[in-house]
Order: structure tokens, then sequence, then C-alpha cells
């Protein structure tokens, strides 16, 4: 998922999670949820923490070695 950068900052972050999750219980039935977020990227942790996730692993995406973050939240 990605938001537009000027829809960033103004707090929606858990409207944005709430639908994502709201939408894939409904069409997926998913028992789990997974998120993979770039390290860097501390306020999209913070919602997605916020929102129960925890992290279980971290890797690093080749060439540019950047580290994500995957995080899981039973559903």
């Amino acid at each position: 998922m990605g938001i537009r950068p000027d829809m960033t900052g103004q707090g929606r972050g858990n409207y944005y999670v709430s639908a994502v999750l709201n939408f894939a219980l409904r069409e997926f039935n998913a028992p789990l949820f997974r998120v993979t977020i770039a390290t860097f990227n501390q306020r999209a942790l913070r919602v997605w923490s916020k929102a129960g996730f925890r992290p279980i692993d971290t890797f690093e995406h080749q060439p540019q070695g950047e580290t994500f973050v995957i995080l899981v939240r039973e559903a």
C-alpha cells in the first residue's frame, strides 16, 4: 500500500490501516495479516504497530541494501 505524499502526516494512518484490514478480512477471510515496511519509514512502522502488528523478521534488499521489517498480526 502506498499513500500519496501530500496525504501523509495528517493523522489518517489508523483509518487507512483499518480500511485495508477490513477489505482483506471481507474478501479473503485471512487468518493472519503480514506487512513489509522499510525501516526508514518510521511513521508507517508506528501506525502498523499501533494496529497490533509485531515484527517477526528483517531482511536486506539488494542491490540498494535497504533494510525491511516483516510484521504480522492475527485477524
